[in-house]
């Protein structure tokens, strides 16, 4: 590994260890204005539908990336959006393993990943899933299988795309029939808002 990306793992690592700066980063990039009011559409119920998603930072060519996909319109929810790996929990089993477990499902990620760290949990109000983040590393990129069933296409994002501000922009929305503005991160390969953004500006500012 190149010495400079070891020492940023390691930073990254530690930073994920401190106290987090959860929704006061998280809240950058909501769909909607949050005041006192719109606040509470972020709490989750005592039944919120319970989720994990696996965000995988990978070395390629002395750079680090993660991935990101796009989902088919035959999801259930946010057809179309641009997503981490991830779903719903199932049984008994940990946030933890359900990252993993869907990491396999939809992207065939078959290889042995460190865990570095967790983000906050973040409530979705539109599809009411409470979504539980896990940062994960390979020295490498993974070898991918695209299921076609859930999976549109994915895409290599560099961690530098995410820490650069001039990644920042909107994109236009329509919600409930009316197109809004919503705060976005515009990559090069894909444009990522809502709830996926979200947990984007925690580890944007997580990892500084």
């Amino acid at each position: 590994m190149d010495l400079k990306l070891n020492k940023k793992i390691k930073l990254i690592k530690k930073r994920l260890t401190e106290t987090l700066p959860g929704w006061e980063s998280q809240k950058k990039m909501a769909v909607m204005s949050i005041n006192t009011v719109t606040r509470l559409a972020f709490y989750p119920p005592s039944n919120a539908k319970l989720a994990a998603v696996a965000i995988i930072l990978f070395e390629q060519e002395n750079q680090l990336k993660f991935f990101l996909t796009r989902r088919t319109s035959n999801v259930d929810h946010h057809k179309g959006e641009i997503s981490f790996p991830g779903g719903a929990k199932d049984g008994k089993e940990s946030f933890k393993e359900t990252s993993l477990r869907e990491s396999r499902e939809e992207i065939g990620i078959n290889i042995d990943l460190e865990l570095i760290g967790k983000l906050t949990p973040l409530y979705a109000p539109v599809s009411g899933f409470l979504i539980h983040p896990y940062v994960w590393y390979s020295s490498k990129r993974p070898s991918t299988i695209i299921n076609e069933d859930e999976v549109e296409s994915i895409h290599d994002i560099n961690l530098d795309e995410l820490q650069d501000n001039n990644t920042l922009s909107t994109k236009d929305v329509k919600i409930k029939g009316i197109n809004i503005a919503v705060p976005s991160f515009e990559f090069d390969s894909c444009t990522s808002w809502g709830a996926t953004a979200m947990i984007l500006s925690e580890l944007k500012d997580s990892i500084g």
